[in-house]
């Protein structure tokens, strides 16, 4: 029988203090700045690094990461790319944009997470097949500047950036969440009786972008049609996808599950809302 892993080890303990770190750096932007700019700038710098995390680890392993704190390894690297997708990264972008710093800032950030890339390769807590840490340094630049030109786009209340904004936020919660059924195996993706994880989590993210699209086109209009158009729609797409044997639901946990066909419309109204009367 397996032990159980620690939550607290040599391999978790550099990502949980990075964490502590960027959770600090966020606390100082929620007594500084607006809440909502904050939420909103956040969630879309998420998106934009869970968009840029699909091709390089989900379809094509540029890297993997080693945190050690889920026993199985595809969720924990998962996790591990949670940590810097989810938190690192975007929590640091969005206090450069928000606090206005300039390119030295930005660079020094980078400068900062190649270190860390090139130290966690030491301690073995993460590991690159393809990918390369100079890549990390040259890519964060044009991250950081893309968050700075988001923002101002949301600032004057471009229609392209608030529709953007609110399909990120969407998607944000919706593959996270997904992410949260898979990990205790209520629902798997994947092609015949036998298949991985790593099929698993190519095709859940894609999954996860179609129905936050049709939440987000959804939610803008009013009436009953609209508020059930997105759970329809959602079902049938899930019929469709057992019937190809391609979605697996278990039975038992399937009233558990079934919250996510009303969940997205609820949440997609809600960021509508935010968004669009901030």
């Amino acid at each position: 029988m397996r032990k159980r892993k620690k939550f607290f080890n040599k391999n978790s303990m550099p990502f949980l203090l990075l964490a502590v770190i960027h959770l600090g750096l966020f606390l100082i932007l929620l007594k500084r700045k607006n809440r909502k700019d904050i939420w909103i700038l956040l969630l879309s710098n998420i998106g934009f690094a869970y968009l840029f995390e699909y091709p390089i680890l989900n379809l094509f392993h540029g890297y993997k990461y080693k945190p050690s704190i889920l026993k199985e390894r595809v969720f924990d690297s998962l996790l591990g790319a949670i940590f810097s997708q989810a938190v690192y990264v975007p929590i640091t972008s969005t206090f450069l944009t928000l606090f206005n710093k300039n390119w030295k800032w930005k660079i020094s950030f980078s400068i900062f997470y190649y270190c860390i890339e090139k130290l966690f390769l030491r301690l073995n807590i993460y590991k690159v097949y393809w990918w390369r840490p100079i890549y990390t340094l040259v890519f964060l630049n044009v991250y950081f500047y893309i968050s700075d030109g988001f923002y101002k786009a949301l600032s004057i209340k471009k229609r392209w950036a608030m529709v953007m904004a609110h399909y990120f936020a969407t998607e944000v919660v919706w593959i996270t969440l997904m992410y949260i059924f898979a990990m205790k195996h209520y629902i798997r993706f994947g092609r015949g009786y036998f298949f991985s994880w790593y099929e698993h989590f190519k095709i859940i993210p894609l999954y996860s972008l179609i129905l936050s699209f049709i939440a987000t086109i959804t939610s803008s209009k009013t009436g009953v049609f609209y508020r059930i158009l997105p759970p329809l729609s959602h079902i049938i797409i899930d019929i469709a996808l057992v019937k190809m044997d391609i979605l697996k639901v278990k039975i038992k946990q399937f009233f558990v599950t079934s919250s996510r066909y009303l969940l997205m419309t609820f949440i997609s109204r809600f960021f509508y809302k935010t968004i669009y009367k901030r």
